[in-house]
């Protein structure tokens, strides 16, 4: 991998943990869960173009380094957090936290 790869890969990499670790805070018309996923999600959806960078121009790379973070970041929504929330309905593995987002006060 060149030292730009390398560098793409890491900033990637960064910016899937930002997503993972920054906390959310409450707004005046969202909870902070619904915050926290959109912080969630965003920083996947940023991360995943800058991962397939990373790869190229081997493509078999940049479609690895992409599965790596949907698997991870899908994973992690799903069994441990609150993050995947379909028709207001929230899918997780834990049933404590299937709960519906508490109102903004």
């Amino acid at each position: 991998m060149s030292t730009t790869s390398t560098s793409l890969f890491y900033g990637g990499v960064a910016i899937l943990l930002v997503g993972l670790l920054l906390p959310g805070w409450e707004t005046a018309s969202l909870p902070k869960r619904a915050v926290k996923r959109r912080i969630y999600w965003g920083a996947t959806v940023v991360a995943l173009p800058v991962l397939f960078a990373a790869g190229w121009p081997d493509v078999q790379s940049s479609l690895a380094f992409t599965a790596m973070a949907c698997v991870l970041m899908g994973g992690w929504a799903y069994f441990r957090t609150p993050n995947i929330k379909l028709n207001g309905r929230i899918l997780t593995a834990d049933p404590s936290l299937r709960d519906v987002d508490p109102p903004t006060r």
